[in-house]
């Protein structure tokens, strides 16, 4: 979120890096850990820098390295301007480089089939998954139930320290069997409670201020109330959706201490196009959160408004079948009424 607000938002930072990189993003939780080829180059890579992920640790940062594996460059600070030194530097170190390091073609890079990927490490986005868009933004109310979204990103530019103003991303991913079990709930017992299985994936993972940082996720023992139920949605003739239904609920999620809890109500429909089988889903979440984590601290002091909202996602587009981040522990993922 920093990132984006301070440095690869900005025009210069973009115009540099799409004129002069290959851009590459990934997670260094799982590039650290991977025991395959893309994995051991990430950390020879790595290795040539400060960070070398002793015992086990974080090699989070920029990276700026030839198609061989030499590192030009690194940088893990949120001052745009030492980023661009940074890449600056990079340049000038590459074309330093012998043509047989830098000339089109010369390195090349044999593919990587998935078969031969580290399993363990690998979250593909499965042919019987939907993948679902999930944004987070803190708000403020005006006392007559009306909000706005709160301040404006891009202003600490003293200390370069995010403010949580912007929109956060994620992604849900929603089994292709779990939609069916829910549409046919909707019709045959509407108002009947959502299963735990599903429910209790979305606030334990996906109800969770995200807008400074990775967040600390829910356990199950401080879900303490959620209720989510369906009911069909009734449609004129002729309408262009089917198996449409309605889910709404409350939920209140809250630390054994309470210095940390989510309280409010969720609400929303799915449905399917009749003519294109398109999927459709718009679900809001919106209550007061409190508290911080570790790594979202910064939060506003007290009970303030949050919005979460999902919607459907086009797994055609690359950026959507990035995993949740919750989904590390994949089955945990997929069994959060369980663990």
């Amino acid at each position: 979120m920093a990132d984006r607000e301070f440095v690869f938002g900005r025009a210069d930072v973009q115009k540099l890096l799409r004129e002069n990189f290959v851009v590459v993003a990934a997670d260094d939780w799982y590039q650290r850990r991977q025991n395959d080829a893309a994995g051991r180059f990430f950390r020879s890579v790595a290795d040539q820098g400060p960070r070398k992920g002793a015992g086990g640790a974080t090699r989070q940062g920029r990276y700026t390295f030839s198609a061989s594996g030499k590192l030009l460059g690194f940088n893990n600070n949120r001052d745009p301007r030492r980023m661009i030194s940074m890449l600056q530097d990079s340049l000038r170190k590459f074309r330093a480089l012998p043509p047989t390091e830098r000339t089109p073609g010369a390195v090349q890079v044999p593919p990587l089939p998935f078969s031969a990927r580290d399993q363990r490490y690998t979250r593909a986005l499965p042919n019987d998954i939907i993948p679902v868009k999930v944004h987070a933004r803190v708000l403020t109310e005006n006392g007559q139930g009306e909000y706005a979204a709160c301040g404006q990103p891009g202003t600490n530019t003293e200390t370069y320290r995010h403010s949580g103003f912007g929109v956060s991303n994620d992604h849900l991913w929603l089994k292709k069997v779990e939609l069916g079990q829910l549409s046919k709930l909707a019709r045959e017992k509407p108002g009947q409670k959502v299963s735990d299985l599903l429910a209790m994936r979305i606030a334990r993972f996906h109800l969770v201020d995200n807008t400074r940082g990775e967040p600390p996720h829910w356990r199950r023992d401080e879900v303490r109330k959620l209720e989510c139920r369906t009911s069909p949605m009734t449609t004129a003739s002729g309408a262009p959706y089917r198996n449409a239904f309605r889910i709404a609920g409350k939920f209140h999620l809250e630390t054994k201490d309470g210095k940390r809890g989510y309280q409010g109500e969720i609400d929303g429909y799915m449905r399917t196009h009749v003519k294109t089988g398109e999927f459709d889903l718009h679900l809001v979440a919106l209550g007061d959160h409190w508290g911080e984590g570790p790594y979202t601290r910064g939060a506003r002091s007290g009970k303030n408004p949050l919005a979460i909202v999902f919607t459907a996602a086009d797994r055609s587009i690359i950026q959507n079948q990035i995993p949740p981040q919750a989904a590390r522990w994949e089955q945990g993922y997929f069994e959060a009424h369980r663990h």
